[in-house]
């Protein structure tokens, strides 16, 4: 019989170390653009959330801003003897402190000597310019229908000082000291 022939030694490492290569390289070059992708998407993501950051903190703080921007120093009639006809101008002077300038609405009402309850209409107004100390005489004029007597002035001041009070008509609000003084029947025409 003849001799068996020895089985054939197939060696084929060099081929199984190419094809690892390629899958290694085509793995590579599949997910390769992503990384640069997720990259750029953590940058975007960065700024998507340090914006949203900034937003809220800005509307937080708009939201916590309580403080009225103006102290009033003081405040007085000064007519003489605190005494007003009816259809007169009342006189006050006051003198106050702006720390910063918002929008301002200022409401007076007028407690007359029977006790009637007189509303004047808000006056609406910008506060701006140079901070600081400031003095001015102002006041409402007394209806001509307003009983003599002791009377008494009443007032509230609403400051807007940034947009969301603005929008939501959430304003800091002061109430004025009342102040008193004598109404007096209206002058005789000259």
């Amino acid at each position: 019989m003849p001799p068996k022939p020895e089985p054939m030694q197939v060696t084929m490492l060099p081929e199984v170390d190419r094809t690892d290569e390629i899958y290694a390289r085509a793995i590579e070059l599949a997910y390769g653009p992503s990384k640069r992708q997720a990259r750029l998407q953590l940058v975007l993501n960065g700024l998507y959330y340090s914006t949203l950051l900034f937003v809220v903190g800005w509307i937080f703080a708009m939201a916590i801003d309580r403080d009225p921007p103006v102290r009033q120093v003081s405040r007085e009639i000064v007519n003489p003897s605190k005494q007003v006809h009816a259809g007169e101008r009342l006189l006050i002077r006051g003198v106050r402190e702006r720390s910063r300038s918002c929008e301002i609405t200022r409401r007076w009402w007028l407690v007359d000597g029977a006790g009637r309850r007189l509303d004047y209409e808000a006056e609406r107004f910008d506060a701006y310019g140079p901070l600081g100390r400031e003095e001015e005489v102002i006041g409402p004029f007394i209806p001509l229908d307003a009983m003599p007597g002791r009377g008494r002035l009443l007032g509230v001041v609403a400051y807007d000082c940034n947009p969301l009070q603005r929008a939501l008509g959430w304003s800091i609000t002061t109430i004025l000291v009342p102040l008193e003084f004598e109404i007096l029947p209206r002058a005789p025409a000259p």
